[in-house]
């Protein structure tokens, strides 16, 4: 059987690639890169030093391979110890020795015959070796360009491996196939679930879809980076508008809504431009939808139809709430206190530490080698997330600080994605699984910092937090639909006016805007939430993780530790899928009926037992 007579149902790959592409900077964090089955590397210990990334000099490499054919080419993969994040070297990948060492592990595998196993599976080795090595770079290259966006090096850096992306996975892909179809034995392992009967290179017109897709979503990163609009009458930097510690609330929110329509004006074509595109990309590929395709990308237990009854459900039972609640204003008895990075990372140090051996052995492991940056710098990126280093076998924490509270809040949440990819070494299948992680260890460490800081200071950030998980019942619920909406709109009906009404009516109907006010900011902002750019079909789980992690949480509430114990649990990963796993810990599913007005009941319960009077002192 030879590679082009086989029929692929595997979209994992590109998956992998545009989980590192897309670093989740709105709305919440970023997931780092799933790393396939691989060798593992010899573990080592270096003493940590400063967070401070250094820029070393790194030799000018051409973007796209020069000389496929250069048989004199080769590979080396070099040798990693773990050391403080700022120590770790980085070096631009040799694209041409990449390209020639896949194809002639895939040019082997084609001829190789029984005997030939070993060497096989050692050249496989190499390319995965090779693979994480290449991701290991990207990711150096990106977290030194968002600490420092003044860098022009590792800005430059980062945007090489975005042109460079779509070669490597497409080498990986054809050996991965290649080798699965050898008459050589090939470990399971290296195989990462390739087989002869269900994989093949993507075609031709699916990579062209797929460098669309990548040309599009850099069109949009550069939209992200608008900063000069038009505010009272002439253009001038948002940024620095909104900085001035004298400015109104009308002011402010003026110039929000200009920056908005700005964004939205440069953005809308670009997200209705990748909605046509990946349309044409699921059909290329064999599915019905591009809905079907991403339920499958990410690997989930549950169907499109039950996300639609769930959003039904959360619509009619949760939204008035909301909306109600919303309108007394709570943001405005919300206090933002200063707050440094070390004694952020104190505070969650604190709060953590009876968490269990998994949580506090991973915080000491994030410490001691400096796998973190929190510190509040007007160069650095916004946004959350967290990454993995596959050559280092670490993940590193990223967050856009703003240097006040609400910085923990976003740093716990960040944890839980850091404690899941040490304890499973970032394997975790399932993205409302990590999702769940994420939140839940959130809602514990903000439950356990009752103990340590002030009763005002809790109630604040309780408040906070609050808002934050309803927001995601209203907010994350209305992109849900609103992108549904979106892709099943016809061709000629993608149009921006089309689509900004859409995104109104959605937050509408979820309680995120009212009838009455705000109506052009929701239309717009939508633009501005880059999971829907990045990753379609995403913010549903934020929603029915957001419930599992509630679950945790109320159960900590009713007995001090039952909620630690079960975190602890679900944190060792047995291989399951998302509702299995609920299943496994005793959890029960976001999708039974009922489970909306539970959450409202316990959201009422913590307001009226815990905020009433400071809601009222305020």
């Amino acid at each position: 059987m030879t590679r082009n007579c086989l029929k692929s149902n595997r979209p994992i790959l590109r998956l992998l690639a545009i989980l590192l592409i897309a670093a989740m900077l709105l709305c919440g964090c970023a997931g780092g890169k799933p790393t396939p089955a691989a060798p593992d590397k010899p573990a080592a210990v270096t003493p940590d030093t400063p967070d401070t990334p250094d820029t070393p000099d790194t030799p000018d490499t051409p973007d796209v391979p020069d000389d496929p054919d250069d048989t004199e080419a080769s590979y080396t993969v070099g040798e990693y110890e773990l050391v403080a994040f700022r120590d770790m070297p980085y070096q631009r990948p040799d694209m041409t020795a990449l390209e020639l060492l896949f194809n002639d592990t895939a040019d082997f595998a084609d001829a190789a015959a029984e005997q030939d196993s070993v060497e096989l599976n050692t050249k496989l080795s190499l390319c995965w070796d090779a693979y994480n090595e290449y991701y290991t770079m990207e990711a150096l290259a990106m977290l030194r360009s968002d600490i420092d966006q003044s860098d022009e090096f590792y800005a430059g850096e980062y945007d090489f491996f975005l042109t460079n992306d779509v070669y490597v996975e497409e080498w990986l892909n054809t050996t991965l196939i290649a080798c699965a179809c050898s008459d050589a034995f090939v470990l399971p392992s290296l195989l990462a679930g390739y087989t002869a009967e269900d994989s093949e290179p993507y075609s031709d017109r699916a990579l062209e879809l797929m460098a669309q897709e990548g040309v599009l979503l850099r069109d949009y990163w550069q939209v992200m980076m608008l900063d000069d609009v038009e505010i009272d009458g002439r253009v001038q930097s948002y940024s620095e508008y909104i900085a001035n510690p004298f400015i109104t609330a009308e002011a402010y929110q003026a110039a929000n809504l200009a920056y908005c329509r700005a964004c939205n004006a440069a953005a809308a074509p670009i997200y209705i431009e990748l909605v046509k595109v990946r349309r044409a990309l699921a059909e290329e590929l064999g599915y019905e939808s591009y809905e079907a395709y991403q339920y499958e990308t990410f690997g989930r237990d549950y169907t499109p139809q039950q996300v639609r009854t769930y959003l039904d459900s959360v619509a009619n039972e949760a939204s008035g709430y909301y909306r109600d609640f919303m309108a007394a204003d709570p943001y405005s008895r919300i206090y933002y206190s200063p707050l440094s990075a070390s004694r952020l990372m104190e505070l969650l140090e604190k709060t953590t530490a009876h968490m269990g051996d998994n949580v506090t052995d991973s915080f000491a492991f994030m410490k001691e080698y400096r796998l973190y940056d929190v510190k509040a710098s007007a160069n650095k990126a916004p946004g959350a997330y967290t990454i993995y280093l596959p050559c280092y076998e670490a993940p590193f924490c990223f967050l856009g600080a703003y240097g006040d509270v609400e910085d923990f809040l976003d740093l716990s949440h960040e944890f839980g994605h850091f404690c899941d990819a040490c304890i499973n070494s970032n394997t975790t299948a399932s993205l409302d699984l990590a999702e769940t992680y994420s939140q839940a260890m959130a809602n514990l460490a903000l439950l356990k910092s009752k103990e340590i800081i002030s009763a005002d200071g809790y109630r604040n950030l309780l408040l906070l937090h609050l808002l934050s998980n309803l927001g995601i019942f209203a907010e994350q619920t209305a992109y849900a639909d609103f992108e549904c909406k979106v892709y099943a709109l016809p061709d000629e009906e993608l149009t921006v006016e089309n689509v900004n009404a859409l995104a109104l009516d959605c937050a509408r109907r979820f309680g995120a805007a009212s009838s009455a006010g705000n109506d052009e900011l929701y239309a717009v902002y939508w633009s501005q939430v880059t999971h829907l750019f990045e990753q379609p079909y995403y913010v549903i789980s934020y929603c029915v993780s957001a419930d599992a992690a509630i679950q945790i949480a109320e159960k900590e509430l009713n007995e001090s530790g039952a909620g630690v114990a079960c975190y602890e649990e679900i944190l060792n990963w047995e291989d399951g899928s998302f509702l299995a796993e609920l299943e496994r810990v005793g959890l029960v599913s976001p999708f039974d009926p009922g489970r909306a007005a539970h959450n409202l009941a316990l959201v009422e319960s913590l307001v009226e037992s815990e905020l009433g009077d400071y809601l009222d002192a305020a």
